[in-house]
């Protein structure tokens, strides 16, 4: 279930606006659903009632901070990397992803929708998978979405 979140927070992060006017520093709560695998025949379903509470802060087009706290907290980030490109007035699109230590990784897809006048982001949204990041022998797949806190 966490590693479904890292996901979405990653895809989150890859989502980033291009101009030079992006409003940075803004933090996003993510919303995340779809399904967790575990072993033959494991499978189960997350939704944003009962997946795992993930929150990421745009730090530049490049790079998105994921924490499990709204307070980023040390000890409960990750940096999501990736790149992002401007498809319209208002919207980027992005792709990023992480690797972790212990080999977990997840990677995402998604778009951005941004205030074309102050560059502040509106809302982030796309899929991500990830394998490994909680729990070995595990992998997930999804949608994620975000909200102001």
């Amino acid at each position: 279930m966490m590693r479904s979140w890292l996901f979405a927070l990653a895809l989150a992060a890859s989502l980033l606006p291009t101009r030079e006017a992006l409003a940075l520093g803004e933090i996003f709560k993510l919303d995340t659903s779809g399904t967790e695998y575990c072993g033959h025949l494991d499978a189960r379903k997350f939704t944003p009632k009962n997946d795992v509470d993930i929150w990421v802060r745009v730090d530049s087009t490049e790079l998105i901070t994921a924490s499990f706290t709204p307070t980023f907290d040390e000890g409960t980030t990750w940096p999501i990397f990736g790149f992002t490109y401007e498809t319209g007035k208002g919207k980027s699109a992005f792709h990023g992803g992480v690797f972790f230590e212990d080999f977990g990784w997840l990677t995402m897809q998604g778009d951005a929708t941004w205030d074309k006048n102050t560059g502040a982001i509106k809302s982030l949204s796309g899929t991500f998978i990830q394998s490994e990041l909680l729990e070995i022998g595990c992998f997930a797949s999804g949608k994620f979405s975000t909200k102001k806190p």
